[in-house]
């Protein structure tokens, strides 16, 4: 009778990533880096890319739409990159956030207020998990309406929860109501770019 021999198999473990405390983040990594923005989640920094410059049409585009809302005339704002604290120990910097004129009044008082609508610009790089994950975190700290930009295949996806999900590209409107009173645009006038 022969035996077998078993040889050991190789354990993968995942590397866990190293915490560390909200005080360290603010001091070391709020501002980000050349190309790159952080994200606090948990006691773990999230990196992602910021918006590259040649995505700059975007926003060009979004705001030119904004301007012809009537929460712009009420001088709320569509801001780039605003801090958000989604909870006591997670800190987001959406690519863009609603920003209502109470709430900076709010904010002036030293409260964070969450906006109720925010865009993130998705990028080839940008981790399904993390992207998915966030959809949740923000509807569960307040946000009513999330637009997740596809510049690579000219998509537009609008969140209305996290289950409630519209797919627009083309002529099809994409539409921040009623949060945003009058910001709808085609998904195309996204991403035209200037010539």
């Amino acid at each position: 009778m022969v035996k077998s021999i078993e040889t050991p198999r190789p354990r993968f473990t995942e590397k866990q990533p190293r915490k560390i405390s909200i005080e360290t983040f603010l001091k070391k990594y709020r501002k980000g880096g050349p190309g790159v923005k952080y994200e606090f989640n948990k006691g773990i920094i999230e990196k992602t890319e910021a918006m590259k410059f040649k995505e700059q049409y975007i926003t060009l585009n979004l705001r030119r739409f904004f301007k012809k809302t009537p929460a712009f005339q009420a001088d709320n704002m569509l801001e780039q990159e605003l801090e958000v604290w989604t909870s006591a120990n997670q800190l987001r910097k959406p690519d863009f956030s609603y920003i209502t004129v109470e709430q900076v009044a709010a904010g002036a008082r030293g409260e964070e207020p969450i906006p109720e609508f925010v865009i993130e610009v998705i990028s080839k790089t940008d981790s399904i998990i993390i992207v998915k994950n966030k959809v949740r975190e923000y509807f569960k700290a307040g946000v009513k309406i999330l637009w997740h930009i596809f510049p690579d295949s000219e998509t537009v996806e609008i969140y209305r929860s996290p289950e409630d999900i519209e797919v627009c590209s083309g002529d099809k409107i994409c539409s921040a109501e009623p949060v945003v009173e009058g910001f709808k645009l085609k998904a195309k006038d996204v991403f035209v770019k200037p010539e």
